[in-house]
């Protein structure tokens, strides 16, 4: 038992390179018209091995009292579950068992993969071989992505984000916004291991991946993309400059830092108004003004497009108009029955078509429509938890957060539940929640560490 464990944590940092390709592929078979489950499969696979691995390591795990409140967490979460699909099979308008069942698979693999994460990284550590694995596999996952969208730009062969506007390149990756969430998630954990082997000047290469990771998100077009990298380029500046001023380093190799990263920002600042998030900030402005043209003829606007006009325009722009879709499933969710507000009301809450189903877009949100005020505070348990305490370890150890393993780790959790309600798909979207949770996992394990031993775990940090 105890060497699957091992070999099942190995697998699991493996698992988070063979990600990208999983997504091409599958982008690659919708192109093509052929059945696109393959992600969908290979996940529900590994999910239910995860929960094997999940209850090994529990059972063999001599703290009795984590493993009892980890199973009694996830019982509590699968009777939520299960009241919740009951309710909504007795009292919804229509219930359709496939699209409710996916969807509540989809909303389990969070907090499955984070637990996971979390004891891969004890088992790994335990073993004296974590650094060999992290953050070195999200370092490659992102340059595979990159080389993906660059290739499929050059060979004028991707989706395009915005199809409708033939605006945005989301590569052979065929979601535009989980590949944005993807790229702003793990793009911190990028800069923080490049930034590492640029100590030695002989490895100036390293930050061609950075720059390259960079062209990618400008070239997505989303707004998420954009603030991500221009947030993570900060982060890593203000970590050079705050260990610049404390004398913590090497000098050289912190203004060297320094001047990369302003010299990094202004290339993001320049090359910004060729690339395509430039082009749907114009088109929104666009689009508002054509509404507000048509409100004036005699066909007018229909009850939605009004919403989107009235809508303050930066608001709307920030939110991508999702705010119409709110205020439709916040109408619904206002009608539903008591205990449909208590449990949820399912997937996309209520819908006479499967059409007509439609999905807020914002995690936090589309997570309380689901599984209603009792089942979203079970079902968030996990983050809540460990926002708070990353955010008290942030605060008590304040002086110690800036070294550019922490800055970027912060900066990673941070765009995620930042993205989680921006732009939507991470929370519960498999192939973006995957790393979200292992940079997460990876934080609350320094953490605990950090708290434990009164100091950062250097041993932790990225290594030769």
């Amino acid at each position: 038992m105890q060497s699957f464990i091992r070999r099942y944590s190995i697998f699991l940092m493996l698992y988070i390179i063979f990600q990208p390709v999983l997504d091409a592929i599958t982008g690659v078979m919708t192109k093509a018209h052929l059945s696109a489950t393959l992600g969908i499969f290979v996940r529900v696979i590994v999910m239910a091995v995860t929960v094997v691995f999940l209850l090994m390591y529990v059972l063999l795990n001599r703290n009795t009292k984590k493993g009892f409140a980890i199973i009694g967490y996830f019982v509590l979460l699968a009777l939520m579950s299960a009241i919740s699909l009951f309710v909504n099979y007795k009292q919804k308008q229509l219930f359709v068992p496939g699209l409710e069942l996916t969807a509540l698979a989809k909303s389990l693999y969070y907090p499955v993969m984070l637990f996971a994460y979390y004891f891969a990284f004890e088992e790994l550590h335990r073993d004296g071989i974590l650094s060999k694995y992290f953050p070195k596999v999200v370092f490659y996952a992102v340059n595979i992505i990159s080389i993906v969208m660059i290739a499929a730009h050059f060979t004028n062969s991707g989706f395009s984000s915005y199809s409708y506007y033939k605006l945005g390149e989301s590569g052979w990756f065929f979601a535009a916004n989980e590949l944005s969430a993807i790229v702003s998630i793990s793009f911190p954990i990028l800069v923080w291991y490049a930034t590492d082997k640029l100590t030695n000047a002989k490895r100036w290469y390293y930050w061609i991946t950075v720059v390259m990771a960079i062209y990618s998100a400008l070239l997505i077009g989303t707004k998420g993309a954009f603030i991500a990298i221009i947030f993570g380029t900060i982060m890593g500046l203000l970590a050079a400059f705050i260990q610049r001023i404390h004398h913590q380093g090497d000098v050289k190799h912190l203004n060297g830092m320094i001047v990369l990263m302003v010299a990094t920002l202004i290339g993001i600042g320049v090359a910004y108004p060729m690339m395509a998030v430039a082009k749907t900030s114009e088109l929104h402005e666009e689009m508002i003004k054509d509404k507000k043209k048509r409100a004036k003829t005699k066909k007018g606007l229909n009850k939605d497009q009004k919403k989107y006009v009235e809508t303050n325009k930066y608001v709307s722009y920030l939110l991508s108009g999702r705010t119409i879709y709110f205020e439709n499933a916040q109408h619904n969710f206002s009608k539903a029955t008591p205990a449909q507000k208590i449990f949820g009301m399912g997937y996309a809450t209520s819908f006479k078509k499967v059409k007509h189903a439609k999905l807020v877009e914002m995690d936090y949100i589309d997570i309380l429509f689901q599984f209603g005020f009792l089942g979203a505070i079970v079902y968030m348990l996990p983050l809540i938890y460990s926002f708070i305490y990353l955010l008290i370890l942030f605060f008590r150890h304040f002086g110690s957060m800036w070294s550019f393993k922490w800055a970027m780790l912060v900066a990673s959790v941070l765009l995620g539940f930042g993205m989680a309600l921006l732009t939507g798909h991470v929370i519960e979207a498999p192939s973006v929640s995957i790393y979200f949770v292992t940079s997460l996992a990876f934080a609350i394990y320094n953490a605990k560490l950090f708290n434990k031993n009164k100091k950062d775990p250097v041993e932790l940090d990225v290594m030769e």
